[in-house]
């Protein structure tokens, strides 16, 4: 589940359940339905939900300091990333995290976070998401992209036209995909180039499509719009 080397952070979706609050920013949060195990404190996950990418850009924090994706808007326009702050005592109750892989890497294996709950429908990288880390070399630098399921219906060249599923629903027989032309060697359109997360194109039809979904801001200006 680690992130790649290149210059980057992967991260990792969970439903949330927030069991305590340790501080501004600080909190610890239930992974699943806190009922079926008598919210139990020993499965608190401890996080600071104002080491995000946008803290990193802004130069608060260094860039391996990451644990958590802001909250941002997906391709799809609906609200991605983690929902379950980012400040107090404006908050939600209960919501999704997006980990950072390396953070995930270091909680007990009994805590680690995996894709089937609350309502999943899907494959797990339809719950990650990608930030590539500014000032660097990478045409993706500053990029985020959300991962999502996708069928390739027509590919000419580069450009496909597919068939992308909203995250956490390509399993679910109701679910309806929205259909679209894009470039899939084009980082403004999806995680393209070396060590990409997207895997469809020429021989797979079907897989993960990491798609643009924003560029990585100053935390001033962190979308609170959840608030």
């Amino acid at each position: 589940m680690s992130s790649s080397p290149r210059a980057r952070t992967v991260f990792v979706g969970t439903p949330a359940f927030l069991g305590r609050i340790d501080g501004v920013t600080r909190c610890a949060f239930w992974t699943g339905e806190p009922v079926e195990h008598e919210f139990d404190p020993a499965r608190l996950i401890s996080v600071d939900l104002a080491r995000t990418p946008s803290a990193a850009a802004a130069k608060e924090i260094s860039w391996a300091d990451v644990d958590v994706d802001d909250c941002f808007s997906g391709p799809d326009g609906d609200t991605g990333g983690s929902t379950l702050g980012p400040a107090w005592p404006e908050l939600q109750l209960t919501g999704a995290v997006y980990l950072a892989a390396d953070f995930v890497d270091r909680l007990p294996v009994a805590l680690r976070p995996s894709p089937g709950s609350g309502g999943f429908a899907g494959e797990p990288y339809e719950c990650q998401s990608v930030v590539y880390w500014p000032d660097t070399a990478d045409p993706r630098a500053g990029n985020r992209y959300a991962g999502h399921c996708a069928d390739v219906l027509d590919q000419r060249g580069t450009l496909a036209r597919v068939a992308v599923y909203p995250p956490g629903r390509s399993t679910d027989p109701g679910t309806s995909p929205v259909t679209m032309w894009l470039d899939l060697a084009s980082p403004e359109h999806c995680d393209a180039g070396p060590d990409s997360l997207t895997e469809v194109g020429g021989d797979v039809t079907r897989g993960a499509l990491f798609l643009i979904a924003g560029r990585v801001h100053s935390s001033s200006t962190v979308d609170r719009s959840i608030e």
